[in-house]
């Protein structure tokens, strides 16, 4: 509980243009009852039986703080719980398999999943007696109840206040964890660490220039957002690409009402580029980027295009995603709508394009480059010559050989090599040979070299050097906007790269 006044605290007092609500009149709640408040917030928003409730550092009896959360409106009861669905999905496999016995199912023992949708389908069925009290669902609803026994879930009301301070408390660091449905538990997690002197972070000035969210609606637009973000982007991993269209025409519709409100874009605009990544606008411009995969993986390419080119014409938001959106949209034109002389165009102004970074100017101009060796574009490669060329220096090539060890079905690939044995020629001096991953491999290949030590860190190890040879720069007093919290896992500079560093300083 004192994590959460810790975060609450500077959150509200941060807050002097209204992002938070007017705190309601203090309602007094015991320490016990706070913890366990804390401990369920961390937990996925779902109903809990509250004999699976066990937090011995609370009490070895949580009922008088259940009780006492429920009576505070913090908590909802097994009173509330009045959805069939969320009843069954809190029904243990055996429990299901008990009421699917008593309503005599004609498979019991099937897979819960399967239990679920047969239980779906008797609900709908109507009462002879034609009374919607007596019908099926209201039977099947208080038996399964009566199964379940005592339940408490989260009222959302507070739980939505607690995620916002949350959200306003840890701006800089992505949500994903906490929208799917840890609570916080990361930010917390980190409090604690600091609080037992297991994490430190370095001493910095918290100095806020600029506001970012004009007052409660601004920020509320900017959470919704997130959300809506959040959901996508779980839609996406698991493929539901219907699902993942769906809540992007949802997201887009938003948008275009939003967008058209004159007092917030000039806002937004005014506001330094690396702020603009934590206003709705950024996030919404970001989703109808992700837009553009997911209509992609659907076929639909023109409508693909004319998303990109409605991204394309601002030139407010995601600014650092401009030289993708010029590359993707010209290879669109090219491979799928057959537009050719378009997608020339398109490199051209690419080309042109300030904005766009050293990486896509050069997929642009690579792509550019072979569609003038490409016999099909013969006819216009007059359009194509005056196109400048981007020549890159050859880096030094290492190759690394390994043995392929054969597998079956989807993995990660391994490797055969032979392991030398001890290096002081002891009881097993014969090389045996062993499996391993390629970074293992990568290593081996180093330690016949003479490099006896080494790690597979990916962009750790210059991500550190850089951390330390730029120390003095990136913790420097008098610059505002940098920190937002004293636990920042990251200044607000770093997703926007060492352009925006310079323009800060």
């Amino acid at each position: 509980s004192a994590l959460m006044l810790q975060v609450c605290n500077p959150s509200f007092e941060s807050s002097s243009h209204s992002v938070l609500p007017t705190p309601h009149p203090h309602i007094e709640t015991s320490d016990g009852g706070q913890k366990l408040y804390v401990r369920l917030f961390q937990r996925k928003l779902s109903w809990i039986k509250t004999s699976k409730l066990k937090y011995a550092e609370i009490g070895d009896d949580l009922s008088p703080y259940i009780k006492e959360l429920t009576g505070a409106g913090f908590l909802e009861s097994e009173s509330d719980l009045q959805d069939l669905a969320e009843v069954l999905d809190l029904l243990s496999a055996p429990e299901l398999k008990t009421l699917a016995q008593t309503f005599h199912l004609a498979n019991p023992n099937a897979s819960k999943q399967q239990l679920l949708e047969d239980f779906r389908k008797l609900a709908k069925q109507r009462s002879i007696f034609g009374s919607k009290e007596s019908g099926v669902g209201s039977v099947i609803l208080k038996r399964a109840k009566d199964l379940a026994g005592k339940s408490v879930r989260l009222c959302r009301g507070p739980r939505d206040i607690f995620s916002r301070v949350l959200l306003l408390f840890t701006l800089t660091d992505p949500m994903e964890e906490e929208e799917a449905g840890s609570g916080g538990q990361r930010a917390l997690s980190t409090l604690l660490l600091v609080n037992l002197g297991r994490t430190a972070f370095p001493t910095y000035t918290v100095k806020i220039k600029h506001l970012i969210f004009q007052d409660r609606d601004d920020f509320l637009r900017y959470a919704t957002a997130m959300h809506t973000s959040s959901d996508i982007s779980v839609a996406m991993a698991n493929r539901d690409w219907e699902e993942a269209h769906r809540l992007y025409r949802a997201a887009k519709d938003a948008w275009w009402k939003l967008e058209a409100h004159p007092s917030l874009s000039r806002h937004h605009a005014a506001l330094p580029e690396y702020l603009r990544c934590f206003t709705f606008g950024w996030v919404y411009t970001r989703i109808l980027s992700r837009g553009v995969e997911i209509l992609q993986r659907l076929h639909m390419y023109k409508e693909a295009v004319e998303q990109l080119q409605d991204l394309l014409v601002q030139d407010v938001y995601c600014t650092n995603s401009r030289g993708r959106w010029w590359d993707r949209l010209a290879l669109n034109l090219h491979q799928h709508l057959k537009e050719t002389e378009k997608a020339i165009g398109c490199i051209r102004k690419g080309l042109l394009d300030p904005s766009v970074r050293t990486g896509h100017r050069l997929a642009l101009s690579q792509r550019a480059q072979r569609m003038r060796e490409s016999p099909a574009c013969k006819k216009l490669k007059h359009l194509l010559q005056d196109l400048p060329v981007i020549s890159v220096e050859d880096v030094p090539h290492v190759t690394i050989k390994g043995k392929l060890c054969p597998q079956t079905g989807m993995g990660k690939s391994v490797f055969i090599t032979e392991d030398p044995g001890p290096e002081d020629g002891g009881k097993d001096p014969e090389p045996s040979v062993v499996v391993c991953s390629v970074e293992q491999l990568a290593l081996a290949h180093y330690k016949q070299k003479g490099f006896d030590q080494g790690i597979h860190g990916e962009g750790s190890t210059f991500s550190t050097l850089y951390g330390l040879l730029m120390w003095d720069i990136l913790f420097m007093d008098g610059i505002p906007d940098v920190f937002r919290n004293p636990y920042q896992v990251r200044c607000v500079i770093g997703p926007q790269g060492a352009a925006d560093l310079m323009a800060i300083l």
